[in-house]
């Protein structure tokens, strides 16, 4: 028997071959593929966070949409269930070297 692996934000249970849509900034999973009468995957869009401009989107020539695959694959590719990704470092160069100035690693 295959031991159900959960997904922390959900109280969903996702099976490694289940096929799931995942968003890759919140590292986490959007919901089970669909598939349409063709016997092809539906395309789920992205929904933007941030606020936009209407007549921008009318522009735009592409849609993005939500990477979509097994519970294991996704797994591993975007961190769903585990740690949270290494946040970039904040401080400026500036910064860093008045304190490297004022502290040496050395001493």
């Amino acid at each position: 028997m295959i031991p159900l692996m959960s997904d922390p934000q959900t109280t969903t249970q996702w099976l490694p071959d289940d096929l799931v849509y995942v968003d890759p900034d919140a590292n986490a999973v959007v919901g089970k593929v669909e598939w349409n009468k063709n016997g092809n995957p539906k395309p789920f869009p992205y929904v933007s966070k941030e606020p936009t401009d209407p007549k921008a989107e009318r522009r735009r020539s592409w849609r993005k949409f939500y990477p979509w695959g097994t519970y294991r694959s996704m797994k591993n590719a975007f961190k769903v269930d585990g740690k949270p990704r290494k946040k970039e470092p904040t401080k400026t160069l500036g910064e860093v070297i008045e304190v490297a100035l004022k502290e040496p690693y050395w001493d």
